[in-house]
Formats: structure tokens, C-alpha cells, sequence
């Protein structure tokens, strides 16, 4: 839910995923695999632009997902942004679909979560966006459009 009084910005049942920034991808997947148990979507990578406090810029994002809940979204550091690996503090964010992607950003902000980045498309936020958590670790919102089925959408990332 993102709107009425007294309603919180976001809804505990729509948490999907931990995120967990690293150095290598690759490596990642292999080493949770190897200690858990892990299957993997195929490794994704798009040259996306997002906005950061220094403005905006375009970044190479590349990410995979475990099909094996709870999910697990393992993102390729890319230093000098806020998807910088840190040694031995491991989850970036909690990652939540959203209904309407502007809206709970700003109700984040109200709630004291400032905006770190976002993707943007035309100045406004799109796709995702992560905001800072007091304390805590980052929560990124995703468009929910983007991916209305998750499981439909892990399967069709699937390794074949």
C-alpha cells in the first residue's frame, strides 16, 4: 500500500529479497553453491542511468538472483558508488516491490529514509530505487511491473 494516513510506505509482505554486494559475481555464485546449496538465475547485466548525489550517471549493473528462497540477489561492486562490496558486513539491502515507485519514494524520505540513488527516466525515479536506512542496512523498492510474477521471472532467467 502507498497511500492513506497511518499506512506504512511499505508492506512487510512485499520484502523479495536480501541483496549482497561483491567483488565477483561469478565467484559468489560458485561459493554459495559450493557452502548452501544454491541454484542460480543466469548472471544479468544492463548499462542503466542512475542518479546519485553527485548526479547522474551510467552504470554497469550486473546481478543474479538465487531460485532458492529465502531469495538472495548477489550485485557486482562497482566502486565509488553505493554498490561498494564492504569486508565483513555482507547485506546492502532489503529489496521490496512497490506499486507506485515515485510515490514510496517520497513517503521513504518522509519516513526518514533518504533517497541514495535511483534509476531515472526522464528526472523521475524508475525501475528501482535504494534509500538509507538509519542504522541499518539500505531498502531498495522495485516497480513491481517489472517483474508482476517473480517466480515466472526467476524460471525465465533460468540456465537452460
Amino acid at each position: 500500500m502507498v497511500s492513506g494516513a497511518g499506512v506504512p510506505p511499505l508492506n512487510a509482505a512485499d520484502l523479495y529479497h536480501t541483496g549482497i554486494v561483491v567483488r565477483d559475481v561469478d565467484e559468489w555464485k560458485a561459493r554459495l553453491t559450493g557452502v548452501a546449496g544454491y541454484r542460480w538465475t543466469e548472471t544479468m547485466s544492463a548499462e542503466l542511468p542512475v542518479r546519485l548525489a553527485d548526479g547522474v550517471r551510467t552504470l554497469p549493473m550486473r546481478w543474479t538472483y538465487s531460485l532458492d528462497a529465502p531469495h538472495i540477489e548477489l550485485a557486482q561492486e562497482i566502486p565509488g558508488t553505493p554498490w561498494t562490496a564492504t569486508e565483513h558486513l555482507a547485506t546492502h539491502h532489503l529489496g521490496y516491490f512497490c506499486d507506485d515507485l515515485p510515490t514510496t519514494s517520497k513517503r521513504l524520505e518522509e519516513a526518514g529514509f533518504p533517497l541514495e540513488a535511483c534509476a531515472v527516466a526522464d528526472g523521475t525515479p524508475t525501475i528501482f530505487a535504494y534509500h538509507l536506512a538509519p542504522g541499518g542496512p539500505r531498502i531498495e523498492i522495485v516497480d513491481r511491473t517489472r517483474m508482476p510474477d517473480f517466480a515466472a521471472y526467476l524460471r525465465s532467467k533460468t540456465p537452460r
